[in-house]
């Protein structure tokens, strides 16, 4: 065998033997949907998504999957989930123990195969927007741990049942390790609905704010199906840029 052939399959197995196994419950949920969600990103023309936006409408219940192939998009529409349970109301989380489950855009800084939950993906609540709406207020008052997780039970968080959490978490796991990003925009409910109409008359101050500059957001995304930068300003609301 020719030295520079031995050298590269050497090379080969190192590498591989570098990669450590998947959890075995990925590994599982990868023989059980990762064949549909294949076959939902070829639909979709992404085969190789480098963006996913989940995009959460806490009253309707429902979860929003949407993937691109590049970050700043156009992305497509892969899907919808049931938010199988809830807890809490309208408005955003504000503090430890409240019950309620977030509204902004966050991103999913972790990946959890060991949840108690089946799979789940933590959102990097409280963000700029979340500490900047509650000033003086120290962060660990704020809460944390929320999660898109499996099963159908919660508090504060976002599930969806095991059999879609797989597809989510798979989908999301696969563009994070292309070096793309996983984003999490929460509203009370779907923008210029019934519900939203109703929502926004009963609320003002913050909370209101936040509300139109999330309806902002999610408009925008939906004029072009893309999501341009989005800063936050110094209220906690958020201004597309």
């Amino acid at each position: 065998m020719p030295l520079r052939a031995a050298l590269l399959g050497l090379c080969t197995l190192l590498t591989a033997a570098d990669i450590p196994p998947e959890p075995a419950r990925v590994q599982s949920a990868r023989a059980r949907a990762g064949p549909r969600v294949t076959r939902t990103l070829e639909g979709a023309g992404v085969p190789r998504p480098h963006a996913l936006l989940l995009r959460v409408f806490k009253e309707e219940r429902l979860l929003e999957v949407w993937a691109a192939a590049a970050p700043g998009g156009p992305f497509v529409h892969l899907g919808d989930h049931p938010v199988c349970a809830s807890s809490g109301g309208p408005g955003p989380k504000a503090r430890t123990g409240d019950g309620q489950v977030p509204e902004g855009l966050y991103r999913v800084e972790r990946f959890n195969p060991w949840s108690n939950f089946h799979l789940s993906m933590r959102l990097d609540y409280p963000n700029a927007a979340d500490r900047a709406r509650n000033p003086g207020v120290p962060v660990g008052a704020l809460g944390g741990e929320i999660f898109v997780h499996g099963a159908c039970a919660t508090i504060g968080c976002i599930p969806l049942g095991d059999e879609a959490i797989e597809e989510v978490y798979l989908a999301a796991l696969d563009t994070r390790a292309r070096g793309g990003e996983v984003r999490v925009l929460i509203l009370p409910a779907r923008p210029a609905g019934a519900r939203w109409a109703t929502l926004r008359r009963g609320a003002d101050g913050p909370v209101g704010a936040l509300w139109d500059s999330l309806g902002a957001v999610s408009t925008g995304f939906d004029a072009g199906h893309r999501l341009g930068a989005v800063a936050v300003a110094a209220d906690g609301t958020y201004r597309v840029e």
